[in-house]
Parts: structure tokens; C-alpha cells; sequence
């Protein structure tokens, strides 16, 4: 039993009034829960999962907030993220409250268990499935002190190696990632009207906006709305050329007829790689320029990005293979 059922089904078993749920993920027993529940509060910023719960017919917030009784968190791919949220969660719990977690034994199960005993001083844990479950109630024991420790050292702080807004749980988010600088060193000239597909905390962006000062207007998207509040306040200079997107790159709109697309495409969903995830994104970012059109991405050398863009442009090549990266051109 995946760990994410494991969790709702306990939670079910056990639910005590109202309810909350940090990093919300899709099951059609969530919908149980929260009908179950005494008033619900579901709490998710990255795009497809939101999509996906109030297809559902759900309420779904970026930002969490409130008191309850029972709160379930989800651990994030970051684990300073993740202590932050089963912190909050336990910032945010009504007296003799309950916090419920599940995490994959190879996933770090184990530490967090431990992380949560430290900050209560108790935890009731089972194992199932190769997972582990473990629970905490507010009580006399609760650090609170060491709670909101927690919450700020996840909190967006401009970050000394790049100089930029960011925070845990956004990729590369202490240091400049080896392929986006790749890819900047070896862009031409840029004018016009472009895209920073993926955007990120807006590295790319930052860079390319200050360095190339005909570009006329700027496209930022990305996924997780977490990351776009980051990018908003790096590329505050040159705001009134950009507009920011919260959407889905695979499937959601994205700007048409553009004369560029700049692009590091992701290929994880969650902890498991997804080369798919990174081939319709790439996809998209094609059909999203005009005839003649530039398209510039970087990737892991391994990853079979060349099929997609030969379907989609008229030519493409590698522009260089460093580090275990490939930047590539291609143009509609």
C-alpha cells in the first residue's frame, strides 16, 4: 500500500473534528476525509496537484493557515521543507491535537520519526508496506521554541551564492545549478519577446534580463506557485516586461508566437523520475514560438530530448556536452 493511502486511511480511522492538510496529495479518500471532517482545510501550491483536487469538487489554498483539530502532512522531496510543515503542523493544533504523517522507509521514514519525537517528545509509530506511519499530540512537551526554528530556517531568504530569493524545496535552490549556468554562457544576443520555461526561483531570468537589455517583454512559468513568489521579487527591476504564470507546462496555455523559449525542464514527479514530464513540457515551449522562432534548453546528457524536438522544429543541434549537460538550439 503506497504510503499516501496508508496515511488517508489512518487518518479516516481516527479523525476528531476538523482537519487540515499540508501538502495535499490526490486520493478519492481524501474526499472521504473531508467530508468526514468537522471542516476542512487543504493546503498545496504546486499546479497539477491543485488541478487535480478540485477537479474533485475541493477547496484548495497555497498558503497555509488556521487552528485544528487533527493535521496530516505529506513530506515534500526537501526535508528542511518537510520539518517545516510538520512543525507548522503542530504550531497549528488545538490542545491534545493530532499530527499524522506517513513517509517510505527509503524515503527517510526513519529521521523523521526522530525529528518528530524531538519536537514532542513522544510519537506513536507503526510500519506497513514498506512505509512508516507516526503520529503527535499537542501537549505540555511540545517545543515550541524549536517549532518556529524550524518554519523560519524553510522561510525565502536572499541566498549568499547567487544572490537571489529562494528557499528549500525549490530546485537548486542554495547555488546556480551546473546546466542553467551552461546555458547562459553560451546564449546569443537576445531582443525581443521571450520565455523562461520552468522558470524556477527565476535564475535564468535574473541573469538574462540584466544582461540583455533589448528584450522587449518577458514570459516567467512555472509550476509551483512557491517558486514564482521567489521570482517575483528577483526580477522586481524589470517587472513592468514580465509577467508571471502558475501553470501547468504540460498541458495547461502557455504564450504563443514568441521569438524565444529558454528552458531547463524538470524530470522528476515527486521522488520518482519522469523523463515524460520533461518531454511535453519541451513540447509545449515548441509550439509556443512563431515561425522562425529560437528554442534554447539545457539537459542532463542522458535524457532523450532530440525525438521531441525533431518532431516539433524544423532543426535543431547540440550546441556543447560539459559536465554531464547538453545545451541544445533548435528553431521552428
Amino acid at each position: 500500500m503506497p504510503a499516501n493511502e496508508l496515511l488517508y486511511r489512518t487518518a479516516l480511522s481516527s479523525l476528531q473534528g476538523s482537519l487540515a492538510v499540508i501538502n495535499a496529495q490526490e486520493s478519492p479518500l481524501l474526499h472521504e476525509l473531508c467530508l468526514k471532517s468537522d471542516g476542512y482545510f487543504l493546503q498545496q501550491s504546486f499546479k497539477p496537484v491543485v488541478d487535480q483536487l478540485q477537479r474533485q469538487g475541493l477547496t484548495v489554498a497555497r498558503d497555509f493557515n488556521g487552528m485544528f483539530d487533527d493535521i496530516v502532512v505529506f513530506p515534500s522531496k526537501n526535508k528542511q521543507l518537510t520539518l517545516s510543515h510538520m512543525a507548522l503542523a503542530m504550531l497549528s493544533l488545538h490542545a491534545n491535537g493530532k499530527m499524522m504523517m506517513a513517509c517510505a522507509n527509503v524515503h527517510g521514514a526513519k529521521s523523521y520519526d526522530a525529528a518528530l519525537k524531538k519536537l514532542t517528545g513522544h510519537t506513536s509509530s507503526t510500519s506497513k508496506s514498506k512505509c512508516r506511519i507516526f503520529s503527535a499530540k499537542r501537549n505540555d512537551a511540545f517545543d515550541e521554541k524549536l517549532a518556529n526554528q524550524w518554519v523560519q530556517a524553510a522561510d525565502m531568504r536572499r541566498i549568499e551564492s547567487h544572490g537571489l530569493y529562494s528557499q528549500p524545496g525549490l530546485f537548486s535552490w542554495d547555488r546556480a545549478d551546473i546546466g542553467s549556468q551552461l546555458l547562459l554562457q553560451h546564449l546569443p544576443e537576445l531582443s525581443g519577446e521571450g520565455m523562461d520555461l520552468c522558470c524556477g526561483y527565476g535564475f535564468l531570468s535574473e541573469r538574462i534580463l540584466r544582461k540583455y537589455l533589448k528584450i522587449r517583454a518577458w514570459s516567467m512559468l512555472d509550476a509551483d506557485h512557491m517558486a514564482l513568489d521567489c521570482a517575483k521579487k528577483n526580477i522586481h527591476p524589470w517587472q513592468d516586461k514580465v509577467k508571471l504564470y502558475w501553470q501547468d507546462a504540460q498541458c495547461d496555455g502557455l504564450p504563443q508566437k514568441l521569438d524565444y523559449v529558454i528552458c531547463n525542464p524538470p524530470f522528476h514527479t515527486g521522488q520518482q523520475q519522469d523523463i515524460d514530464l520533461g518531454q511535453a513540457i519541451v513540447a509545449q515551449g515548441c509550439r509556443s514560438l512563431k515561425r522562425g522562432g529560437h528554442f534554447y534548453m539545457v539537459a542532463n546528457r542522458k535524457l532523450p530530448y532530440e525525438t521531441i524536438l525533431a518532431k516539433h522544429l524544423r532543426s535543431h543541434t547540440i550546441v556543447i556536452e560539459s559536465q554531464g549537460f547538453k545545451m541544445i538550439h533548435g528553431v521552428r
